[in-house]
């Protein structure tokens, strides 16, 4: 065996490590943030008499504007192509999956 097997060996280098727990802690935040914005709007929509299917269209809708924004901000062009890795299907998809289960709570 070399010296070099009997090192502890370190998956990630010490600030690659920091910088992705911090990049994680960020990201669980916006998250948790996000969700709760969705309950907030779902109940708050349920009570004035909206339906669920009016309320999901409403969140698609926003998605989308927000989407078109970030994705006009960072392509500068003005296509909207600037975010093809399918970030917005899976936040669409969390949104809507969020909003059916908020909008059954306490009834």
């Amino acid at each position: 065996m070399s010296a070099q097997d009997d090192r502890p060996t370190s998956p990630l280098p010490d600030e690659l490590d920091r910088a992705l727990r911090r990049a994680t802690d960020r990201t669980l935040s916006a998250l948790t943030s996000l969700r709760k914005a969705v309950r907030q709007h779902v109940q708050t929509e349920r009570n004035r008499g909206a339906t669920l299917r009016d309320i999901e269209f409403d969140l698609r809708a926003l998605v989308t504007r927000v989407h078109e924004g970030i994705s006009l901000s960072r392509d500068g062009d003005g296509d909207g192509d600037g975010d093809g890795d399918g970030h917005h299907d899976a936040l669409t998809s969390q949104v809507i999956k969020w909003s059916s289960g908020f909008y059954d709570e306490d009834r």
